[in-house]
């Protein structure tokens, strides 16, 4: 059964570059319980938030969590009380399961490089670093940018 998020926050996991059908996954993965103190969505205050690490990338989502765990988490070092749940992020099995054991960023492709990311953003190499095809949106962004918003397995060299 495919889960339907609150119109409040329909769809707000498109920021950390997941699909409808990812978060349906990642929410049956979860079973709709929190998935450090195992609390039940509807039996919290926000339902539940996608919790992803911040060191690797908006991308890195590592699961499913009630709004005071993910509060509770820290930025630095993992608590024992989440460790388990900290060394098997989901976003590492999603990309052991595409055959994708490097999450590391490649190297940057030569100047005049065009790519794709999530599918669907062209961006350009110049000189001036990674702009946007879009003249609306021609911001230059940095090669490590890229990779921490789309993840290496979200960018795609089209020519």
């Amino acid at each position: 059964m495919t889960h339907i998020p609150p119109a409040k926050s329909r769809c707000a996991h498109r920021k950390y570059g997941l699909s409808c059908a990812d978060y349906d996954r990642l929410h049956e993965h979860a079973g709709g319980a929190c998935q450090i103190c195992g609390r039940h969505e509807l039996d919290t205050r926000y339902g539940l938030v996608v919790d992803h690490d911040a060191k690797v990338g908006n991308w890195a989502v590592r699961g499913l969590l009630c709004n005071d765990c993910n509060s509770a988490l820290p930025c630095g070092s993992a608590p024992g009380w989440a460790l388990d749940y900290l060394q098997n992020p989901w976003w590492r099995r999603e990309l052991a399961a595409r055959g994708i054991t490097n999450h590391e960023a490649v190297e940057e492709p030569p100047i005049g490089t065009r790519i794709l990311a999530d599918g669907r953003l062209g961006f350009k190499r110049t000189k001036k670093g990674w702009e946007h095809t879009a003249a609306y949106f021609a911001l230059p962004r940095s090669w490590q940018d890229l990779n921490r918003r789309f993840g290496p397995h979200n960018i795609r060299v089209v020519g």
